[in-house]
């Protein structure tokens, strides 16, 4: 639903035509609470990043919500290669493995472990090779929407539940505390349902790959 369309959907229940730029903001703080409660499939990527000789840290995507553990590597350099889950570490962990990654001559080998840390991946051993990719699941920060064209990355079923969050956000702004918990309650309830739905599509392997680039 574009942004035009969605303010009109709103506005029907909140009978106000003053509010729009209002409505805009809570309907972008809904989405942005929505995808940092549960990896939904709208806001999920999976990406590559090729490995370099020597080199132990990799950067996670800067728009990053979620990271999938554990993460994948793949042996050779298409995406379609065979590939196994590497072991998450603690970086406690991963600093008693590899104490000084950026010493002269590293330990160098196929990287079976992994630890994340100040945004970054850091793999173990340290890759001897420029034949491997690492696999990662991940969730990405909503787009703010502002333009009367903009739509958001979440399909139409999830249309009420975001007008149930923004109705419930605009009438807490107007004091309207009654109305605010009213539709505040519906809009728990729409989540959770959404998390059910979820997770049974997951559970059923249906989902779909939203593009394949770090």
């Amino acid at each position: 639903m574009t942004v035009v369309n969605f303010l009109a959907y709103v506005k029907r229940v909140l009978k106000r035509t003053d509010k729009d730029v209002e409505i805009l903001e809570a309907e972008n703080e809904t989405l942005s609470d929505i995808a940092s409660r549960h990896d939904f499939e709208a806001y999920m990527f999976q990406s590559w990043v090729p490995c370099v000789v020597k080199q132990e840290d990799y950067p996670l995507p800067t728009d990053l919500l979620h990271l999938q553990h554990p993460i994948r590597l793949l042996e050779g350099t298409g995406t379609n290669d065979k590939g196994w889950n590497l072991k998450w570490l603690t970086k406690a962990e991963y600093d008693a493995k590899e104490p000084n990654p950026h010493r002269t001559s590293p330990s160098d080998s196929e990287p079976s472990c992994y630890t994340v840390y100040s945004d970054s991946i850091l793999l173990y051993p340290i890759p001897d090779s420029t034949d491997y990719l690492i696999e990662i699941n991940w969730g990405k920060v909503p787009t703010t929407l502002s333009g009367d064209s903009d739509t958001s990355s979440f399909k139409a079923v999830w249309d009420e539940v975001v007008k149930h969050g923004t109705l419930f956000r605009m009438f807490a702004s107007l004091e309207l505390y009654q109305e605010a918990e009213y539709w505040r309650a519906l809009y728990e309830q729409g989540i959770a349902k959404m998390i059910d739905r979820d997770m049974d599509k997951k559970r059923s392997h249906i989902g779909k790959v939203n593009t394949n680039t770090l």
